[in-house]
C-alpha cells in the first residue's frame, strides 16, 4: 500500500473510533447517573425476588452496570475492528461509499463488496488470484461480497437467518459470498456447516488475515499500532475509564468502602 492509502485509512480509522468511543463516553455518563442509579436500585427493591437474596443495593447496581457496559465495550471493540478492512478495501481499489457496503436486498448490509465494474482490470485481475489461492475457485462474474466478524457466536436463529438471506442475495446478483472470521478460537461447527450450506465459504483464524494482507496488500492489525491510531485509542479510553470510575454510581460504593 502506498503512503496516500495508508494516511487516508489512518485518518478514516480515527473518525471512527472517535464516533464509536463518543459514543461509549455517552453511554457511561447516562448510565452511570445518578437517576439511573437510583431507578435500578428501585426497580429492584420492587422485584418478588432480589431483595431476598439481599440483592436490592447499590453495591449489586453497580454489578449490573459494569456488566452491561462490558458487553458493550466488547461490541463496539468489534464493530471498531470489523469495519477496518472495509476503510482499507474503499481506498485500494477506489470504490465508492455508496457501492462499497451497498444494501442487499434492500436491507441487508454488506461488511465489503468489491464490485468488478467499477474496479481496474489490474485489480480485477488481483481479486481473482487471491481468492482462487484461498477457495480454490474463481470468483463470479460480478465480483465478491464480505462478511467480517472477529468473534463468531451466533446465539440466535435471527442472525443466522439473516446470514443465510445475505447468501442468497450476492449468489442472485453474481458475487461470491467470503465469510471472514479473524479468532481461531471462537467459530461454532454447527452454524459455519449451515451457513455453509447456504453459499458461504468461511475463511478462519490466521487464514483470514493472511487472506485480507494478500488482498489489500497490508496486515490489518498493525493499523491499531499505528502511532496517530494507538495515541488516539490511548486518549479516549483513559479519558473514558476516568468518567467511569468518577461516576455517581461508582463513587457511591467506592466511598463506602474506601477510606
Amino acid at each position: 500500500m502506498n503512503n496516500y492509502h495508508d494516511k487516508m485509512i489512518e485518518e478514516h480509522l480515527i473518525k471512527q473510533l472517535d464516533h464509536h468511543l463518543d459514543g461509549l463516553k455517552e453511554k457511561i455518563i447516562g448510565d452511570f447517573s445518578k437517576s439511573s442509579f437510583e431507578s435500578e436500585i428501585e426497580a429492584l427493591k420492587n422485584d418478588s425476588l432480589y431483595p431476598k437474596f439481599a440483592m436490592a443495593t447499590g453495591e449489586y447496581v453497580l454489578i449490573r452496570f459494569m456488566g452491561r457496559m462490558s458487553i458493550s465495550i466488547g461490541r463496539r471493540i468489534g464493530e471498531i475492528y470489523d469495519k477496518i478492512p472495509r476503510l482499507i478495501a474503499q481506498k485500494v481499489f477506489d470504490i465508492p461509499t455508496d457501492r462499497i457496503a451497498p444494501k442487499m436486498g434492500g436491507k441487508l448490509e454488506l461488511d465489503t463488496c468489491l464490485p468488478f465494474d467499477i474496479i481496474s482490470d489490474h485489480g480485477r485481475n488481483h481479486i481473482a488470484e487471491v481468492v482462487k489461492k484461498y477457495i480454490k475457485t474463481s470468483p463470479a462474474k460480478n465480483g465478491i461480497g464480505i462478511e467480517i466478524r472477529y468473534n463468531f457466536n451466533p446465539n440466535d436463529s435471527s442472525r443466522l437467518r439473516k446470514d443465510e438471506a445475505m447468501a442468497n442475495h450476492l449468489i442472485n446478483d453474481m458475487l461470491t459470498p467470503v465469510y471472514l472470521i479473524f479468532s481461531s478460537i471462537s467459530p461454532r461447527a454447527d452454524a459455519i456447516s449451515r451457513l455453509e450450506r447456504a453459499g458461504w465459504t468461511f475463511i478462519i483464524g490466521e487464514n483470514a488475515r493472511r487472506f485480507s494482507q494478500d488482498l489489500y496488500g497490508i496486515n490489518i492489525s498493525t493499523i491499531l499500532e499505528k502511532e496517530s491510531v494507538n495515541t488516539t485509542i490511548t486518549h479516549r479510553v483513559n479519558e473514558i475509564m476516568g468518567i467511569l470510575y468518577s461516576s455517581y454510581a461508582f463513587r457511591q460504593i467506592a466511598d463506602k468502602y474506601i477510606r
